[in-house]
This record gives structure tokens, C-alpha cells and sequence, in this order.
């Protein structure tokens, strides 16, 4: 079964690895991505058993992230955007090089396979103990028409920029309404685009049920908190998040084609409670 699993992949990333005269890596890859997944191809007994205790590591690392590569050379992580940040290039191989990008991207080495239908190719070589495991990153490029681009505007991230001092409730209201409202965007590309969702990618206080969502318990150690000047206006912009979440808790939950868009549409109700 993986043997053919293996010549079925290798064909299908021949059919997108196209001539350097259809095809400029170098080119193609600028602009805003939403990294799908690893598509891991396995060789052995060995890989099999190595990948199945690493995949979930791996896949939280990357999946779902959203990055951009610029024209200049430089690369991010929107969940770094006012924080560390990269360099990339290619070489004419096709060989991808991203350096000091942050977590999952210190020094990241691939090749560039090629494009098909707004997904492009990125081939890495991960290597666990002695094996060296093969893997196919897909990105999906997010065009500036597309919805989602709004989630790579500065504008619609100024909540990730920790305040360099205390805030009104006003300020902090909106901080908390702004993460809510990004994140339902967030949310709302990934049902399409995605059949899973990672926690990891959000950074709000809740946990995830099918057709509902519940709020967690105030935590300092939480990523929320890391948004805000310090621990007691996190705590003020969480009593936020509760007194919306309670006003809300005994309404229907919104009823949407999967479990990703109906929490897009529940973020999007909380969003409007805190107007």
C-alpha cells in the first residue's frame, strides 16, 4: 500500500514540477501563503515508525501558519509580524533557504517543486535519528483579492504589538475585539481551505467542541495574556471575553457546513457583544 502511496505522490509532483521556462521559482513565490500541510512520504519500516511519533510535532509547528515571503528578500510569520523576522532566498535550482524567521523557520531548507491551482510545492528533508524523512509542504497563495488577505494587513494585527503601557478598558476592549474579529476571518479561510484545524494557531481562551465552544479558566501562562501590558489588564480584557461569552452562552450556536466556520460565526457574534 505505501508503494503505491509513494508512486502516486511522485507522480503527481511531477506533473507540477514544470520547466524553468513555465515555471520561476523565484517569482512565484513572493507574496502571502497559508501553509496547509506536510505531506510526508515514507520509505520504510523505520520511517514509518519514527514519523508517527514525531507527526503531530511537526504538523503543529507548520501547519495552518500563515507567512509571507517579500519582494525584498525578507520572510515572516503573521504570528511574529511585530517581532522576528526572516530572510529568504533561491538559489536557481530551486533550492529555498529561510533563515532566523522564528520557530519552525530558524533554518529552514527546501526546494521548491512547483504550483498547481494557487498551491505551491515545497519539498523538505527532515531528519529523525539516522533516517531522513521526505516531506511535501503545500502552500496555498493568498491573493490580494482574496478575503483572507485582509489577514495579512498591519492594520487588522495592531493587537499582536504588546502595549508599552497600561490601557483604558476602552483600549483593551478593543484589543480584545480586534482578536476576535481576526481570528473569525482566521477561521473562516480555514474551513475552506483546510479538512483540520490547529488550537495552536489561536490565541484566545477557549477550547473547541463539535457545535460548541467553551472558555477556559483565567491563566497566566496563557498566549492571551502575552497581548496585553501585563497580567491584570489580561485579566480585565478576559472578564471581556466572560461577560460576552455568558450573554451568549444559552443562544443557539450558529449552524454552519462544518465545526471551523460555525466558530468563525461564534468569534464574529462575541466580536459584535463587545461594540
Amino acid at each position: 500500500m505505501y508503494k503505491y502511496t509513494i508512486v502516486l505522490l511522485l507522480f503527481f509532483i511531477s506533473c507540477v514540477n514544470l520547466s524553468k521556462n513555465d515555471f520561476d521559482a523565484k517569482k512565484e513565490i513572493v507574496g502571502n501563503w497559508l501553509i496547509l500541510y506536510p505531506q510526508h512520504i515514507l520509505k520504510n519500516d523505520a520511517q514509518r515508525k519514527l514519523y508517527g511519533k514525531a507527526q503531530d510535532s511537526i504538523v503543529n509547528q507548520g501547519g495552518l501558519k500563515l507567512v509571507s515571503f517579500e519582494k525584498d528578500g525578507k520572510f515572516f510569520q503573521m504570528d511574529s509580524l511585530f517581532g522576528k523576522q526572516g530572510s529568504w532566498f533561491i538559489v536557481d535550482s530551486g533550492s529555498l533557504k529561510i533563515n532566523s524567521a522564528g520557530k519552525g523557520f530558524e533554518n529552514f531548507n527546501g526546494k521548491v517543486r512547483g504550483i498547481l491551482n494557487d498551491t505551491i510545492l515545497i519539498e523538505e528533508l527532515v531528519r529523525l535519528d539516522n533516517e531522513k524523512i521526505k516531506l511535501i509542504w503545500h502552500l496555498k497563495r493568498i491573493r490580494q483579492a482574496n478575503d483572507a488577505a485582509g489577514l495579512f494587513q498591519r492594520s487588522n494585527n495592531h493587537w499582536r504589538q504588546k502595549p508599552v503601557k497600561k490601557e483604558q478598558e476602552a483600549e483593551i476592549k478593543a484589543r480584545v475585539r480586534a482578536m476576535l474579529e481576526y481570528y473569525a476571518l482566521y477561521f473562516k479561510i480555514v474551513s475552506v481551505e483546510s479538512i483540520y484545524f490547529s488550537r495552536a494557531r489561536v490565541s484566545l481562551p477557549f477550547t473547541y467542541y463539535q457545535h460548541g465552544i467553551g472558555l477556559t479558566d483565567f491563566a497566566t501562562d496563557h498566549p492571551f495574556i502575552a497581548y496585553f501590558y501585563d497580567a491584570r489588564d489580561a485579566r480585565i480584557g478576559y472578564g471581556m471575553l466572560r461577560s460576552a461569552f455568558e450573554k451568549t452562552k444559552d443562544e443557539d450556536f450558529p449552524s454552519g457546513e462544518n465545526f471551523v466556520s460555525e466558530y468563525s460565526m461564534y468569534f464574529e457574534k462575541l466580536a459584535n457583544e463587545l461594540q
